[in-house]
């Protein structure tokens, strides 16, 4: 269950959405694909602007949301501050502690042993101009 609080207003002559979404998740471990707890909170600070030119400007002062047609769809907005706010690898506590406690080393031997895409790219790119 996620607790959203959200509330529009100006500031400073602007059309701002503020307030925070907090809750409870359940994400899978990505190292041992279990369940773990995740606690969720974000906070929300959008400037909402009409025109892809105001959206460029604000870039630099807040993060814009694009309003469009007069309607601000308010679970677009929620679920998009959720996916930002996900782990890219969630990992449980204990899966977490053993990847900490490997040696540096092993973890970049790990690295180097994957295969870089770039390389088979590179070599695509290479077979097919001879």
């Amino acid at each position: 269950m996620l607790d959203v609080a959200l509330e529009a207003g100006k500031s400073h002559g602007r059309q701002m959405l503020s307030g925070t979404i907090d809750g409870e998740l359940t994400l899978r471990c990505q190292r041992c694909e279990g369940p773990m707890p995740w606690t969720l909170h974000v906070d929300v600070d959008l400037r909402l602007v009409e025109t892809e030119e105001e959206e460029a400007a604000a870039l630099h002062e807040a993060d814009p949301y694009l309003v469009q047609d007069d309607s601000l769809p308010l679970q677009e907005v929620v679920e998009d501050e959720i996916l930002l706010a996900l782990p890219m690898l969630p990992r449980c506590e204990s899966c977490e502690n053993i990847v900490q406690a490997a040696p540096q080393e092993d973890r970049d031997e790990a690295v180097r042993r994957e295969p870089n895409p770039f390389a088979a790219l590179k070599d695509r790119i290479g077979k097919q101009k001879q």
